[in-house]
């Protein structure tokens, strides 16, 4: 076991996660403790090893767990990704484990849709220490976050992925990314208080609503040191520091490929090939 951790009996389930199996999912070998030096490892190490990903979805699964056991039997032993309140669950036992302070929050997406009045899907954390509060989210997906940001007014994260929050005069702060295209918003959010009954109810939407974006094609999100990849359907997207985005459009192989040579994920036999059959009627549907 890592120094620095303390066994919990709350709400986020620390003493349920097996913390020294995530560390080596994510490759962190560094001793931990509840520090922004931990902080700042933990966030980088789990959004390079750790995609976003729909698949259970898409492939038609009934239920997507929130359950710790589940989430950590997919992620963390069978190789997977996750969509955000999978992460979420995992990443916040991990933190309360580890003996860190800190909250979830909703926020309302707007990257691709501009909507800044949609439903509250997205959850992340606010991590207290010392006298600031960090915006720490490993679940956004190839846009998103490399490492905390301070929530503050004004708060700017720079180097090869440039970020800032900005706070809107009817009160929500907003998350940027900093491109050579111009700032994109990412996500409005104000710092209210979620809990795990709230995940249920998110989770269920993502899963079953008819303007679920979730539900109705194939989403992958990866954030590396020096590239981002997001495939949307079949379109790839890859992000370089310091470039403007490039797009392809991927063949049916290559889309399926992409899980394991792109993303990471590592997909058990049954669940690639309800994938193939997946990815094959969209096409011939026409909606891939």
């Amino acid at each position: 076991m890592k120094d620095g951790t303390r066994v919990t009996d709350s709400m986020w389930q620390g003493s349920g996660v097996d913390l020294d199996a995530y560390l080596s999912r994510v490759g962190y070998q560094a001793d931990v403790a509840p520090n922004l030096a931990t902080l700042r490892g933990l966030h980088a190490a789990h959004v390079e090893a750790i995609a976003f990903e729909n698949i259970d979805a898409v492939i038609g699964r009934k239920a997507v767990p929130l359950d710790l056991d589940s989430v950590q039997e997919k992620i963390v032993r069978n190789g997977r990704g996750g969509w955000c309140l999978e992460q979420v669950v995992l990443m916040a036992a991990v933190l309360d484990r580890i003996g860190f302070t800190f909250s979830a929050f909703a926020a309302r997406t707007r990257i691709r849709t501009g909507n800044k009045f949609g439903p509250a899907l997205h959850v992340a954390l606010c991590v207290e220490l010392d006298t600031e509060r960090w915006l720490f989210d490993v679940s956004f997906g190839g846009y998103g976050l490399h490492e905390p940001i301070l929530l503050a007014e004004s708060s700017r994260l720079d180097g090869d992925w440039s970020f800032d929050l900005v706070r809107e005069p009817h009160g929500e702060h907003v998350l940027r990314f900093l491109r050579p295209e111009g700032a994109a918003e990412l996500f409005g959010f104000t710092t209210d208080p979620r809990y795990p009954a709230d995940f249920e109810l998110l989770n269920h939407f993502c899963l079953t609503h008819p303007r679920s974006p979730f539900n109705h094609r194939l989403i992958l999100q990866r954030t590396q040191p020096k590239v981002r990849h997001v495939l949307i359907g079949n379109t790839l997207t890859e992000i370089r520091p310091g470039e403007p985005a490039t797009f392809r459009e991927l063949d049916e192989a290559e889309t399926l490929a992409a899980p394991a040579e792109i993303f990471g994920i590592t997909l058990a036999p049954g669940d690639a090939e309800s994938l193939r059959k997946t990815v094959a009627g969209l096409a011939g549907a026409g909606r891939h």
